[in-house]
Order: structure tokens, then C-alpha cells, then sequence
């Protein structure tokens, strides 16, 4: 027997979300690129929020490694595909969703079909790969869709919006190609965080950025999945309201810290630059 109904499942939406939106969400496509640590809770929050239709990638699989902050890390899930188990996961919330999976991840041979019919994109990518940060976020907003993208920072997370009137991806992070790759990771960091709160307590030396290893705390991943999700809704729903870069937003829960501002110039700001040189003098790079 099919006990699952729609309107029942959301309907503790109502006074936040009219019925007449709430239609426009379980009809909308959302693109997650991303299973891992912050882009398995996005599917499962934003099908509680309602949304109907996702395309989803991932390539990677469930480890051990994975238990202190992913959504799918479990026993039952080691060794699987993240993207298969999450898919099942977020069809135990709603079994009426449409997913499309793309078990290769997002690359420039398949991103006109990922991107197809999308209204919105979040970037769920590894944080540690900045081209496909970059070929992803550019290749939307080329397309007229907006992306959003978190990343959790010590207990906190800083958040990002692109759309076409924003700045564009290379002249926020200003990022050269031929820089090394830790330089390169570092620079996208600090573009999501300017406020810079969690310099003040992460310990320096967890970081290995040359080694793409660095520490993530579940309390930061969740922290992301509720900013992410709520500029998802507003990007359905009222998408003149989004600020794109060089707005940016910060909040620490440690430090119960929150900063929204404007990053005029983005990573080529001048205070910028001096985050960029002192973060390389504590890393060592």
C-alpha cells in the first residue's frame, strides 16, 4: 500500500512557504555535484524542503574516513557507491522523486546534459578540486543558471552565490592556472571566508593542502546544508533576491560569529592579499 502523499509530507511548510510555491518546488531541478561530505546532506535537506527533481554525481565510494561527517557513511554503506546510497536515502523521504545520477562525476563531455532543465545548481564538489569547482560554477552561469556553494570552515561555514551579475569565478578567486595547486586551494578558501574566523582556533598544521587533506567537523557540513538549502528555495522561488559575489556570508558557531559583506575586487582586495601571505607564512607554502 502506498501510504505516501505529497501535500501531507510537506505540509509543515506552509506559513514559510505558501502552497502555490510549494508546487513550484516539487517541480523544480536541482543539479547536485557532489555525494561526500556536504553534498549528501543537500540532497536529503533539499528534498525535505520539497524539491522534486535532482541530477546528482558522484564518483566516489563510502570509507571508513567518511564516518565523522558524511550523511550515507555507514557501516551497511562502506564500499558503495555514495551516489547510489544516497539516492536510496533521499527516496525513503520521497519516493516520488525523478534522480538522475551521473556515476562519472560532471566534466566538460557531459555537462549540456547535467545542466539540461536544471533551475538550479549546488556545487557539493571536493573541495580540493578547484578545476571542476571552476568548470562546473562557469559552465552554469554561462547558461543563465545560479549556483550556490557552501564549505564548512572549523564549526563554521562560508557561503557563496554566481550568477550572471556577479562577478565571474576568475575574477573573484583570481586564481592563476599555473599556480601550484596548494596556492590555488588556498586562494578559494579564503574567497569563501574573508572574515576569516576559524584562522583563530584550526590548527595550522592539519592542514596538507599539497596532499589535498584537510579537517571538516560535521557541525560545519550541517551548518552549510541549512545556508545552502534556504538560498536554494530563494533561487526557485524569488531569484532577484540572491546576492552573487563578491557578497559573500560567514557565520562561525564557535565563536558565534556572523559577517554578510561585500568583498570589492574579490581575492585581489588588498587585505586580501595580506590573508593570502600571512595564511602561506603559517601553512608553509
Amino acid at each position: 500500500m502506498n501510504i505516501f502523499n505529497y501535500q501531507e509530507a510537506f505540509s509543515r511548510n506552509a506559513g514559510i512557504i505558501s502552497e502555490t510555491d510549494q508546487v513550484k518546488l516539487n517541480n523544480a531541478s536541482v543539479a547536485i555535484a557532489g555525494m561526500g561530505g556536504v553534498g549528501g546532506d543537500y540532497l536529503i535537506t533539499l528534498s525535505r524542503a520539497g524539491i522534486g527533481n535532482f541530477n546528482t554525481s558522484d564518483f566516489d565510494e563510502f570509507e571508513l574516513a567518511n564516518f565523522n561527517r558524511q550523511y550515507g557513511a555507514s557501516i551497511d554503506s562502506i564500499g558503495r557507491p555514495k551516489m547510489d546510497v544516497m539516492a536510496s536515502l533521499a527516496k525513503q523521504v520521497n519516493p516520488e522523486l525523478n534522480i538522475k545520477e551521473y556515476g562519472q562525476g560532471v566534466n566538460q563531455d557531459n555537462l549540456n546534459d547535467y545542466l539540461d532543465g536544471v533551475d538550479v545548481v549546488v556545487d557539493g564538489i571536493e573541495f580540493f578540486e578547484v578545476d571542476a569547482h571552476r568548470t562546473l560554477i562557469m559552465g552554469a552561469v554561462e547558461r543563465g543558471i545560479p549556483v550556490i556553494a557552501a564549505v564548512p570552515l572549523g564549526f563554521g561555514a562560508g557561503l557563496l552565490n554566481f550568477t550572471k551579475e556577479g562577478m565571474s569565478f576568475d575574477d573573484y578567486f583570481s586564481m592563476p592556472a599555473d599556480l601550484p595547486l596548494e596556492n590555488r586551494v588556498l586562494l578559494f578558501s579564503l574567497g569563501f571566508a574573508p572574515a576569516g574566523f576559524h584562522i583563530k582556533y584550526v590548527d595550522p598544521a592539519s592542514f596538507d593542502l599539497k596532499n589535498r587533506k584537510g579537517p571538516s567537523f560535521i557541525g560545519a557540513c550541517k551548518l552549510c546544508a541549512g545556508m545552502v538549502a534556504a538560498q536554494v528555495v530563494q533561487a526557485i522561488l524569488d531569484p532577484a533576491s540572491l546576492k552573487p559575489i563578491p557578497w559573500y556570508s560567514h557565520f562561525d558557531a564557535k565563536l558565534n560569529k556572523f559577517k554578510h559583506g561585500k568583498l570589492i575586487m574579490g581575492n585581489r582586495n588588498p587585505l586580501q592579499k595580506l590573508k593570502y601571505a600571512y595564511a602561506r607564512r603559517i601553512l608553509g607554502i
